[in-house]
């Protein structure tokens, strides 16, 4: 996990106690373990000790002041601790500190990275002057979600972490003498501890544990509150409490002040009560454990709460409110308990601890990012292809790609080439570029490790030499650029003119790995006189998908006002300017057939939106009885889910088919393209017409073959489905193996 020479400044307002704070020191002492050199910038404070004796640099500079002359010496701290220490990275942790970082790291030249430890005010401006860096740690999934949604970080830029717990420094074995000493603690009485910052903005349980003090000290006598921490309320915490002591005639609560030997007060507790890193602490401790903060409440820790838990970081965000009566209710509850209940808890709270929020798997996620930017290239992946025209089928490519690589690597880097690049990147979670913009092409290129070109039949001059000279020229460009190329499951032809194929095969002459979709495909590389030695046919990525939960397509359905129990023939249309006169009338005509004879209705699925409205509402308007065109604009998961409710797919668009054969559609194909004629063929299915010369009756005998065999045409369907997309899995290993040589 270690990368020796390795610089790296971590940087946050100040080393006083607190979450945030502790996470920072627990990730300095393993990096520093795992062979990193750490130097840490912040205003100081009584974790400095702890650094000092690991050995880790500290820089004073006073990142926890706004004033104009405070913000000009921490820029000039960091930029002399940058040169000073030969900085690689630096990773900054709070608001201000990632504003100063932001700026330093610009005019350094050097990598930044930022974590989110919490969530932050957005108004006055604030959003504006908060920088995220180049990748940002959430410490929680809703972390990552605000993030996402007030600050439109890209999701591939998010990395989710945990705060790593040390469970040797936080263990049942830990010595408790010496705080028991110093505080004249009974060996004898029950303890409630309760740990964190007393700032109004965190302090809110502890004036609920106070408030319910003496009515918990009549049901345990002799009990013993030890609330732990300092703050902007501690004084008048320390009043409320003394106030307690007073009318119960002896020392109830007992306050510390703030302490850095937080692990002892942790294991002096019988009942743990606090929220975040100080709940999880605790649990290490093998202590049982109410999770309760100003920003919620979950209550007793046990495996029913263990999912809200997680989700949340263990901050209650979006919990119930914490209230003294709940408060009260679970102390009760666990100082009423067995020992054995209460070492049970324990027990299962610290082995959680083990198995998910050990300081060794935090550590590890933080090297991931900064080998993610420190490798030298922005992106593992650019993906060019018909991205961003609301072509299903494409889209459904794009999903299929971006799936297959993040189901190798999660945080695979990727960026699309797009004609909608605002929409790729929110719809994929993925990076996007304007496929025209030269400038930001050859960026990207250039940061690139695989140009993937595909899928789709790019290489084809049918519809347009300009598709094929862009696709020719973005993989030259990438080349010139330093970047691999793969031409991830294409299609390959139709080439009709010389000069385009002179270009395609300069193009394809460099290329570094070739997959295509099927043979016919090869015998058109062959054509054009490449080498396919090293040629492999797998199959089209979309192969790979699934389709979504059943109860969202039935949504989709009910809005487009498809009653439930309607037994649909999918219409899968475009139009074509080599399409036979009587197309429309015949197409009507084996609708009407279809209706009739077997009851199906007609449901035109529009897979160029809005494109292939045209030609459903013309034919649509020719039927004796209407069928539905979908009027929507969908994403590819739901044309999948949707294909899926159909009986019979009756198509021209290749990838209406191809959903049709993923879902157990029987299919009847209409070919305008030999890639409909490849995969109709493989899927051992006679059912294919040709639209320059459509029969009415041919295509009614399919119809009545496709509801007499269907069952037998579904088996074989199935078969060639299952070989399809175990092949389809095969473009993405192929292009790790790339991008990892």
């Amino acid at each position: 996990m270690a990368a020796t020479g390795r610089n790296l400044l971590l940087t946050l307002m100040g080393l006083n106690i607190g979450g945030a704070e502790t996470h920072v020191l627990e990730l300095a002492l393993e990096l520093k373990r795992e062979g990193y050199h750490v130097v840490v910038a912040s205003s100081g404070g009584v974790y400095e000790a702890d650094l000092k004796a690991a050995g880790i640099p500290h820089y004073y500079a006073p990142m926890n002041n706004k004033k104009p002359a405070s913000v000009l010496r921490s820029l000039s701290i960091l930029c002399r601790v940058i040169r000073k220490e030969n900085i690689d990275l630096v990773h900054a942790h709070g608001r201000i500190p990632a504003f100063l970082s932001g700026i330093v790291t610009k005019v350094m030249r050097v990598p930044f990275v930022t974590t989110a430890h919490w969530v932050f005010s957005t108004t006055g401006g604030l959003k504006y002057i908060t920088n995220w860096g180049e990748k940002v740690l959430a410490v929680s999934e809703d972390i990552k979600t605000y993030l996402m949604d007030n600050y439109h970080v890209n999701p591939s830029d998010i990395y989710v972490t945990i705060n790593g717990i040390d469970t040797e420094k936080f263990s049942p074995k830990t010595d408790v003498s010496g705080v028991m000493e110093e505080f004249g603690l009974s060996p004898d009485s029950k303890k409630i501890v309760y740990i964190s910052r007393m700032d109004a903005d965190r302090a809110a349980v502890a004036f609920q544990l106070v408030s319910v003090a003496e009515e918990l000290a009549k049901a345990v006598p002799g009990l013993e509150i030890v609330i732990v921490g300092g703050g902007n309320v501690f004084g008048e915490l320390s009043a409320e409490a003394e106030a307690v002591n007073r009318r119960a005639g002896r020392r109830i609560i007992t306050l510390t002040g703030p302490r850095t030997d937080i692990n002892r007060f942790a294991n002096l507790a019988d009942v743990f009560v606090g929220v975040s890193r100080s709940a999880l602490e605790a649990m290490a401790s093998q202590k049982p454990v109410i999770v309760a903060g100003n920003e919620g409440y979950i209550g007793i820790f046990d495996e029913d709460k263990l999912a809200v838990g997680i989700d949340t970081n263990f901050c209650c965000r979006g919990c119930d409110a914490a209230t003294p009566e709940r408060l009260l209710a679970d102390c009760r509850k666990l100082l009423g308990n067995t020992a054995e209940e209460n070492d049970r808890l324990g027990r299962y709270g610290r082995q959680m601890i083990l198995d998910q929020y050990s300081v060794r798997r935090m550590t590890a996620e933080n090297i991931k990012m900064y080998n993610s930017v420190l490798d030298g290239k922005r992106f593992d992946f650019a993906i060019s292809g018909y991205y961003g025209y609301n072509n299903s089928g494409d889209e459904a490519l794009l999903l299929a790609i971006v799936q297959s690589l993040r189901a190798i690597k999660e945080d695979a880097r990727i960026c699309v080439l797009s004609k909608n690049a605002a929409r790729t990147q929110e719809e994929y979670g993925v990076h996007a570029v304007y496929r025209y913009n030269v400038p930001k092409l050859r960026r990207v290129l250039k940061s690139t490790k695989l140009l993937i070109s595909g899928g789709g039949s790019l290489m084809q001059d049918v519809t347009s030499s300009k598709s094929l000279w862009y696709y020719a020229w973005v993989i030259r460009l990438a080349k010139r650029m330093g970047a691999k190329v793969m031409l991830y499951a294409n299609g390959i032809g139709p080439i009709l003119r010389r000069s385009n194929q002179r270009r395609a095969a300069r193009a394809l002459s460099g290329v570094d790995c070739i997959t295509l979709r099927e043979n016919g495909s090869l015998a058109a590389l062959q054509a054009l006189g490449l080498s396919t030695e090293h040629v492999v046919v797998t199959a089209d990525p979309a192969m790979t998908l699934t389709p979504p939960p059943e109860n969202r397509i039935r949504a989709i359905l009910d809005r487009e006002g498809i009653p439930s129990g309607c037994r649909l023939i999918g219409v899968g249309l475009r139009d074509w300017n080599r399409n036979c006169g009587n197309f429309e009338e015949s197409i009507a005509k084996v609708l009407d057939y279809a209706t009739e004879t077997y009851g199906l209705t007609p449901l035109f699925l529009p897979f160029k939106y809005p494109d292939d409205i045209r030609i459903a509402n013309s034919i649509n308007g020719r039927l004796k009885r209407r069928g539905y065109v979908a009027r929507g604009r969908y994403s590819s998961l739901d044309m999948l889910g949707l294909t899926g409710q159909c009986e019979l797919m009756l198509a021209m668009r290749l990838h209406s088919l191809i959903y049709a054969a993923i879902t157990g559609v029987p299919i009847i194909g209409l070919t305008y393209d030999p890639k409909v004629n490849a995969f109709v063929e493989y899927m051992g299915q006679d059912c294919l017409f040709d639209t320059r010369a459509l029969s009415a009756s041919e295509l009614m005998r399919a119809v009545d073959k496709s509801q007499k065999d269907v069952e037998q045409i579904r088996e074989k369907q199935h078969f060639r489905t299952e070989e399809l997309k175990q092949k389809a899995a095969q473009n993405a290993v192929m292009a790790f193996s790339l991008i990892e040589e």
